[in-house]
């Protein structure tokens, strides 16, 4: 049976699109125009191209992949902040809070307010460019006592 020829003009965008596919997959141009009639006129997805069912079978995996890199950072976060000694890192916010009420205990006159590590972080802090205000707020102590604070590391 003799089959007829046709002869397609398409737009720039589409024309880009059709090359890649047959660069990448190596689908004849006639190949792929069959598939894609033929798919159009049985209302089915041309073989090789997504579904709309594989798609939302893409995101169900891409979205149990983000649970579980969710639930592993979680985790992580939650044996730096039981056993600060395998972080390699200086305290954030919630760490020097946590270790003010903890290791503190109300402060007298002459009794130092932050842990040795606190004071460094404090410092550190101060180095990477944090406001005196900020470290005020974060600390909860006077203007005078985080200047105190900066200025002992020179002592």
């Amino acid at each position: 049976m003799p089959s007829t020829r046709y002869t397609v003009r398409l737009p720039p965008a589409l024309d880009a699109a059709v090359q890649e596919r047959i660069r990448t997959a190596g689908t004849p141009f006639a190949v792929l125009i069959r598939d894609a009639l033929s798919a159009y006129f049985a209302d089915t997805s041309p073989t090789g191209l997504p579904t709309p069912a594989d798609n939302a079978d893409t995101l169900r995996e891409l979205q149990e992949k983000l649970a579980d890199v969710t639930t592993r950072v979680k985790v992580l976060e939650e044996i730096l902040t039981t056993w600060p000694q395998f972080a390699d890192i200086s305290p954030t916010a919630a760490d020097t809070s946590a270790d003010r009420s903890a290791d503190t205990a109300p402060t007298g006159r002459g009794q130092r307010k932050l842990t040795p590590r606190q004071q460094r972080a404090l410092r550190d802090k101060y180095q990477r460019g944090v406001s005196v205000p900020a470290l005020m707020d974060e600390y909860g102590m006077s203007r005078a006592s985080v200047f105190r604070y900066l200025q002992s590391e020179k002592r």
